[in-house]
């Protein structure tokens, strides 16, 4: 049912219609046109309503028959903003448009813009140098902070830094993964837990990174594969840290928890029920032990089992909830290597997840 909010913002764009009818008739590839049309006209008039200019272009783009998403308004609305007198500009215009739209610093697109004329480039010259750039400032990223940093929520690593972890290690992810974890959702002095520590992947960041060296961490696994790792099954004995004494928790659950699409012994029912039990006991401790304020970080992922969905990711968001820890985070990435591939179930093709999520929860 739609808000009362949403309601009053789509009255006011209907004062709009005429404006919205000409900003639908555009070319899909007239960037900048499109670009002053928004900025000059739709946006003040938009104002005027009392709706400000991101909430009114993606209250447009759910439009019945609007043709436009938002990414592509937004991209316009940025070209004619920072090159409103691009037909007076050296460069062809798509070169304006790769710099409005790939590139966030005004001093570094005056750069590129003077080589560009310089040396005579190519649109292509263009964008291999904005990427070259790009991966570079990553490398330094990587050396002040001692891993790969990802600033958007898909995190995709070519290799697992060999660094961290057991090579060929069942199950392991890359390190790179758990150190933007600890980057973002852990603070000095963090007390961390992980109770399915596999190859210690947690423990050699800690042990490595200089940026999380005052961390402490405990781990844990049915099966120690060092020195480092305390031997515990969580379903049986739970996770030995006292109630409220835990900053952060990771969990990367591992497969044998979950349904196997090949399965035949399982319906999808009885599947997530046999999934959902372990992992209630699971949350179950990571909330106790965490102390107020403190996070917990899981990978999940749905898995069709026949041709049935079972919404993991949503499972454990309301699971969380019945323990009073709320949703602050989530980020998605491929799948394991090792997973198992698209398989039949009851004689019927089945499709499997490529993505995984990590969920971040905060207890209230």
């Amino acid at each position: 049912m739609p808000t009362v909010k949403s309601k009053q913002t789509t009255e006011k764009l209907s004062h709009l219609n005429n404006l919205i009818e000409k900003l639908n008739a555009f070319s899909a590839d007239n960037y900048w046109d499109l670009g002053k049309f928004l900025v000059e006209r739709f946006i003040p008039a938009a104002l005027k309503e009392g709706i400000f200019g991101d909430e009114a272009l993606k209250t447009i783009t759910s439009a019945p028959g609007f043709k436009f998403p938002y990414s592509m308004l937004k991209q316009c609305q940025q070209f004619y903003t920072y090159y409103p007198d691009v037909e007076k500009r050296l460069l062809p215009e798509i070169f304006y448009f790769d710099l409005a739209t790939k590139v966030d610093d005004s001093a570094k697109r005056r750069e590129y813009e003077k080589i560009a004329i310089d040396r005579k480039w190519t649109i292509s010259d263009l964008r291999k140098k904005i990427h070259d750039d790009e991966l570079a400032r990553r490398m330094d990223e990587k050396t002040k902070y001692g891993f790969d940093l990802k600033e958007k929520n898909f995190w995709s690593f070519e290799a697992a830094d060999p660094r961290f972890g057991k090579p060929n290690y069942k199950g392991r992810i890359p390190g790179q993964v758990v150190a933007n974890l600890l980057f973002y959702y852990t603070n000095q002095g963090a007390y961390i837990v992980d109770p399915f520590a596999g190859s210690g992947t947690l423990g050699d960041i800690v042990d490595i990174v200089q940026i999380f060296k005052d961390r402490k961490y405990k781990l844990y696994d049915i099966e120690p594969s060092d020195e480092r790792i305390v031997r515990n099954n969580i379903l049986q004995t739970g996770i030995p840290e006292q109630t409220a004494s835990v900053d952060y928790v990771f969990l990367d659950p591992p497969s044998e928890f979950f349904p196997q699409t090949s399965d035949s012994a399982f319906t999808a029912s009885a599947a997530k029920a046999d999934t959902m039990l372990k992992l209630k006991g699971v949350v179950r401790e990571s909330a106790r032990i965490l102390k107020k304020c403190g996070r917990v970080s899981i990978i999940i992922e749905p898995t069709i089992v026949g041709l049935e969905l079972i919404d993991f990711p949503g499972e454990v968001a309301s699971l969380m909830k019945e323990f009073d820890l709320k949703q602050i985070g989530k980020v998605y990435m491929p799948r394991r290597s090792d997973s198992s591939k698209a398989s039949r179930f009851g004689g019927e093709k089945s499709l499997t997840s490529e993505i995984r999520e990590i969920l971040t929860f905060e207890k209230l």
